[in-house]
């Protein structure tokens, strides 16, 4: 009873909550760069004439990538592996576990001079 009409003082709106209104940081970054990437290999294709198929591949690498960037893993069916995260910190996880797979023992050292 004794907090009734006590609320937390809301904290300041992050840049992202003032200027991203679609789209965060990291997302805006990947389109801005399949952009750039899409604009160059298209005004290359068009010298060779593949205008049409490579607009179908760029539209296709584009939502991909923004797909990867944007999509956010389901938390009540996996939330041992990840849930709530965006695929690409999922394969980022992956790959560094794939790279860096150790075992550690405690109190374990290599005897030098054997």
């Amino acid at each position: 009873m004794s907090r009734l009409g006590v609320f937390p003082i809301p904290c300041e709106f992050k840049s992202e909550d003032k200027w991203f209104r679609y789209f965060n940081r990291k997302q805006a970054l990947v389109l801005v760069i399949c952009g750039i990437i899409d604009y160059r290999v298209i005004m290359s294709a068009t010298t060779k004439g593949l205008l049409i198929p490579t607009l179908i591949l760029m539209l296709l690498f584009t939502m991909t990538a923004m797909g990867i960037v944007m999509i956010r893993l389901p938390v009540d069916a996996l939330f041992l592996s990840g849930g709530g995260i965006t695929i690409d910190q999922l394969l980022m996880r992956m790959l560094y576990r794939l790279l860096h797979r150790e075992i550690y023992t405690k109190n374990y050292q290599k005897e030098e001079g054997l």
